[in-house]
């Protein structure tokens, strides 16, 4: 081997060793936690909560690209656990938080990785006060006993100035907008670009969910969609049940879409 090869190969052995190294400890990350209601978030790395908090979380090697790190609500007696507010979580009581890694030297990633907070808010409500409620990755409604709609939005927008509801039945929630089954219809707010318009009429009981600015319900006639740009078509049902929205990740698609059961089968 000719000695620029070797000088080469010693370089590129050493860059090597660099990333390894820097790669190889914990990284501290930060985690703002805002806790609505009464309860509790958890982390095995080191997260450990009952109240509105900064903590510092331990991201475990190799500090390599991006991190997730799993927290768990856990309500206090009496309260239900009701979503997180962040854009990586489900409505379910554990959420993998994603820490994204960006290369320190905005180069080779020779000085390593160095990963941007996150910012969560679980939201818990009084168990024996709560009527129904609707999830979003970014915004919380619920209805309680009272005939009060209350909302809690990652973006402290439109979603909070919840309007004068008669009778608040339902509620469901999108990212930027939500909606109330109330006595004269379907009552919407948020958002002006993301409120569903001329909505038909819908006899309850009935099932209703939100994504983006669509609405679905299920009622006694079937399945029935609109958004903020009209109605929307929807397929042929037999006899749909369980309407909901879910993520799907296809090679022609990744985002999220509403789905209900059908003679036995999903259709989405």
């Amino acid at each position: 081997m000719s000695k620029g090869l070797k000088g080469l190969a010693v370089k590129a052995l050493l860059m090597f060793s660099v990333v390894l190294v820097s790669a190889c400890g914990a990284k501290d990350a930060g985690l703002n936690l805002t806790i609505i209601g009464e309860g509790s978030v958890t982390s095995p790395s080191g997260v450990d909560c009952s109240e509105s908090c900064a903590a510092t979380v331990k991201l475990s090697p190799p500090t390599i690209g991006n991190k997730l790190v799993e927290i768990t609500a856990t309500p206090a007696p009496g309260y239900t656990f009701l979503g997180w507010n962040n854009q990586y979580c489900t409505p379910d009581d554990v959420c993998d938080l994603k820490y994204t890694g960006l290369c320190a030297d905005q180069l080779l990633c020779l000085t390593g990785f160095i990963y941007s907070g996150q910012r969560v808010e679980a939201v818990f409500v009084d168990s024996s006060l709560l009527v129904d409620s609707g999830w979003s990755e970014l915004a919380v409604c619920a209805i309680l006993g009272d005939g009060e709609v209350r909302c809690w939005s990652a973006s402290q927008d439109e979603v909070e100035q919840v309007p004068a509801l008669n009778n608040p039945q339902q509620v469901a929630v999108s990212d930027y907008a939500a909606c109330a089954l109330v006595d004269e219809g379907i009552s919407c707010w948020g958002k002006p670009n993301f409120l569903p318009q001329e909505g038909p009429t819908v006899y309850p009981p009935l099932e209703m969910e939100m994504l983006g600015s669509e609405i679905c319900v299920l009622d006694q006639e079937g399945v029935k969609c609109w958004s903020a740009y009209g109605t929307r078509e929807t397929p042929e049902f037999v006899d749909p049940s369980n309407l909901r929205k879910r993520s799907v990740e296809t090679p022609e698609f990744i985002g999220k879409e509403f789905c209900v059961d059908d003679e036995g089968a999903e259709v989405c």
